[in-house]
């Protein structure tokens, strides 16, 4: 029994060990370009499964009283601390929220307003939400004009958002009746917008100077490169979590290699490109938001988050999933801010109008 008893608690302790170093490995993976360490990307999407496998092993040697063993856990979890409050915060909702100097800022992947027509008898429920919203800062991706009246044209748009008397549209791309681009409305003077220059033929970045009073604000919306996922791929990722089999694996792992490390690689460049746009700009206060197509774990929003505090995990609650379709449960839309800008319930909306979920934080300009 003693024999059975050694071989099951070395099982365990072998499996916990491995469990540690890939979660210490996922931590600490943003550091490295995917440009030269590809998997170190692949090991940041990882990154919430290590650290619930290593939080239940933890506890099993707790459960157990394995007392030298609980340290492995507490150690790694030492080590990875900001990482962990990073990705899980856990913040109490702020009832009172200061008034001078403090903005709404919404950041919505709009999926072109979920691909519905906006009539009086049957209104687009995302621009509804939009306008319903409060915010006094817009940003939209996969923002959508069309020409047919029917749908949503660039006049009913604007008629719509009427409470927003500054735009600016960076259009990125045309499919049929369709035009395509990144959009910012404001109800506060919008003084400079230019693209920030990188390749991509789908996405894009735009940054704004924006003055809010007798301050000037610079204002970063993106769209990163997507994976370009198709309905199949993603049809073969979502077998892939329902299973967990080696045949639902291969049909999944040639997309992955082709598509997702791909895309990895070049949200580095683009990355690189906008931490630089930021850098130069000579505004006091700096806000980057919008949809990374990566995690807080992950190159990209190591690299544009550099000296600037993630609003969610500052101030939010939870994993913050923004991604709402096939079993992607990752917080891929985010809300960055300069430190004189003091974040408040940064908040996830669950509301099924695109294949995102809209993300809105209180901001307060110190």
């Amino acid at each position: 029994m003693k024999f059975f008893r050694i071989i099951f608690q070395s099982f365990f302790l072998t499996v916990h060990v491995v469990v540690v170093i890939l979660f210490l490995l996922a931590a600490y993976s943003d550091r490295i370009s995917p440009e030269t360490f590809t998997l170190g990307a692949y090991l940041g999407l990882g990154f919430p499964i290590f650290c619930i496998l290593n939080l239940c092993l933890t506890a099993y040697w707790l459960f157990t009283q394995e007392w030298r063993f609980i340290g492995i856990g507490l150690l790694s979890f030492l080590l990875c601390w900001g990482q962990v409050k990073l990705y899980f915060p856990i913040h109490s909702r702020t009832d009172d929220i200061p008034q001078e100097n403090t903005i709404k800022l919404l950041t919505y992947n709009i999926m072109a307003f979920g691909y519905k027509p906006h009539t009086e008898e049957t209104p687009n429920p995302t621009i509804e939400y939009i306008a319903q919203s409060g915010a006094d800062i817009v940003c939209l991706q996969e923002y959508a004009e069309d020409t047919q009246s029917k749908y949503l044209t660039k006049k009913k748009i604007y008629r719509e958002l009427d409470m927003y008397p500054y735009r600016s549209v960076i259009y990125l791309n045309r499919t049929g009746r369709l035009r395509f681009g990144i959009a910012l409305f404001s109800k506060y003077p919008i003084e400079k917008s230019r693209r920030i220059k990188y390749d991509s033929k789908y996405n894009g970045s735009a940054i704004y100077t924006i003055r809010i009073g007798d301050k000037k604000l610079t204002l970063v919306n993106n769209h990163l490169e997507s994976f370009k996922l198709t309905s199949e791929d993603r049809s073969k990722y979502a077998s892939f979590i329902k299973e967990m089999d080696s045949e639902s694996f291969g049909n999944l792992k040639g997309t992955i290699q082709q598509k997702l490390g791909a895309a990895f690689k070049i949200r580095a460049a683009q990355a690189r490109t906008v931490a630089k746009a930021v850098a130069d700009s000579s505004n006091e206060y700096t806000i980057v938001c919008g949809d990374f197509n990566d995690t807080p774990i992950s190159y990209a929003h190591h690299t544009i988050g550099n000296g600037l505090t993630d609003a969610f995990s500052a101030s939010g609650s939870g994993m913050g999933v923004s991604y709402n379709e096939n079993f992607f449960w990752f917080r891929i839309d985010h809300i960055l801010c300069s430190p004189n800008i003091k974040p408040y319930n940064c908040t996830v909306d669950d509301v099924h109008y695109s294949d995102h979920y809209p993300m809105w934080c209180y901001l307060q300009l110190e």
